[in-house]
């Protein structure tokens, strides 16, 4: 997605590299200004750089948001060999409500939204129209996005059958002087609101971005939403959409192309990462954790702290280029089977895919008994050729089956998992062992927050 891909640079420049190191024992806190009057319309877009800075750091979609939520359901998929205490106790889900990792990526997440908040606060001082509009409606897919990881991580899954009365996350839409100060005397809403907040986040984006490459953003997170919340005609309707009318399409030549191409024409949306935002085995991000294997002067790549696991690696049929083509076998600090999507330090992250577009549409059209855009087996069969494999009559299983191989790695098991309620492991899909805990700072700073069970 260009403009988003375009600011996204600007911002890693801006960022620097000190703010991506990998030092747990320091307070991820990062400080912004929000007693900086906002004049003029360049104050409020740099505003606007700062928050999309936030998602780019390995403490949300550099990172953490993608690599979490399959470390936390690793059994029988990742394996972790790595020495941060933080990660090795989400994957074994031994998590303390003190966890550094557990606190840096809610610290963050609300930093973005508060940074959105003070643009949004702003807008009064944009005299062009058409610009104020854009301005809006990026800072609104900001709060939106974040609040929906937040209470993904945070609190018990949505249940398109429940009340969905459980407590979520606060829900933060007024700017705050400082980020101590973000959920301060602020309780937690119910993942109902925090659902239905999200949703009218995006829909208002939608409708504010000009831009195509905009507008396909917030679109391909709103099916995202709408796939988690289980209202299947409209992720299917917004998935059927950004396939046939977006200009984004498979890479059919290549399964690699789409982690390897800065603004790929699969990648709906992608986070640019670079020297300054992780400049390698030291630091904090994807190819850090998952690559293994030797450079050209013989020098070790990526920790290899992340492995693909035998029983997952074995799971796929015989053939299948996703495993053949996009798993290999690591030759640095570690040896195993490794993910070929993680490789490169300096590659983009592609967060939105059309892929998982084609798998959205197949299961919502699946459980309607439909067929809008294509049929469920139409769009299995076309990753599905892609993959090296024969045509299949799907199933439900053969569709959650085919989201898996092709998704795998990409920060979706977790949430996968839960919203089709299968266990991971001994773990039920909704037990509190699969929900992070508030942080303690901010249950010390704030006594209208609620803790998790089990913190």
């Amino acid at each position: 997605m260009k403009n988003y891909k375009n600011i996204l640079a600007v911002c890693l420049l801006i960022l620097g590299t000190s703010s991506c190191k990998k030092q747990l024992d320091i307070d991820p806190k990062q400080n912004i200004d929000a007693n900086v009057a906002l004049n003029t319309t360049a104050d409020v877009q740099n505003a606007l750089i700062g928050a999309y800075t936030f998602l780019a750091t390995g403490d949300l979609y550099g990172n953490n948001l993608v690599f979490i939520p399959d470390l936390y359901a690793s059994d029988n998929y990742l394996t972790w060999r790595g020495s941060f205490t933080t990660y090795r106790n989400i994957s074994s889900k031994a998590i303390v409500s003190d966890n550094a990792d557990v606190r840096r990526t809610w610290i963050t997440a609300y930093s973005a939204i508060n940074t959105a908040n003070i643009v949004l606060s702003a807008l009064n001082v944009v005299n062009d129209a058409n610009t104020r509009n854009v301005i809006e409606g990026k800072a609104l897919f900001i709060r939106g996005i974040m609040h929906f990881e937040l209470v993904r991580l945070y609190a018990l899954p949505y249940d398109a059958s429940g009340a969905n009365a459980n407590l979520g996350v606060p829900i933060i839409t007024k700017a705050v002087k400082t980020i101590d100060n973000v959920t301060n005397s602020v309780a937690r809403n119910t993942v109902a609101e925090v659902y239905a907040a999200v949703e009218n986040d995006l829909k208002s984006a939608i409708t504010k971005l000009s831009a195509v490459d905009d507008q396909y953003a917030a679109k391909a997170f709103l099916a995202r939403v709408y796939l988690q919340e289980g209202k299947y005609a409209l992720a299917r309707d917004m998935a059927n959409d950004i396939i046939t009318n977006s200009p984004y399409h498979l890479i059919t030549n290549s399964l690699e192309a789409p982690f390897r191409t800065k603004n790929s024409n699969e990648g709906i949306f992608e986070i640019k990462q670079n020297e300054q935002s992780n400049a390698g085995t030291s630091n904090d991000g994807l190819a850090t954790f998952y690559a293994s294997y030797q450079n050209a002067t013989g020098g070790d790549v990526g920790r290899a702290d992340a492995l693909v696991n035998t029983t997952f690696y074995n799971s796929f049929e015989a053939g299948d280029k996703r495993q053949t083509e996009m798993i290999y076998d690591g030759t640095g600090a570690r040896t195993g089977f490794f993910t070929k999507k993680w490789y490169s330090f300096y590659d983009n992250i592609p967060v939105c895919r059309v892929t998982e577009q084609y798998l959205i549409r197949a299961e919502s059209n699946f459980r309607l008994g439909t067929a809008i855009g294509a049929t469920p087996a139409d769009d299995i069969n076309t990753l599905r050729t892609r993959a090296g494999l024969g045509n299949v009559i799907p199933t439900l299983a053969i569709i959650l089956n085919e989201r898996e191989k092709e998704l795998d790695y990409e920060g979706f098991r977790l949430h996968d998992y839960k919203r089709t309620k299968r266990s991971i492991g001994t773990f039920a899909y909704d037990d509190p062992k699969l929900v992070f805990p508030i942080p303690d700072r901010e249950i010390n700073v704030n006594k209208a927050l609620r803790q998790n069970p089990g913190y």
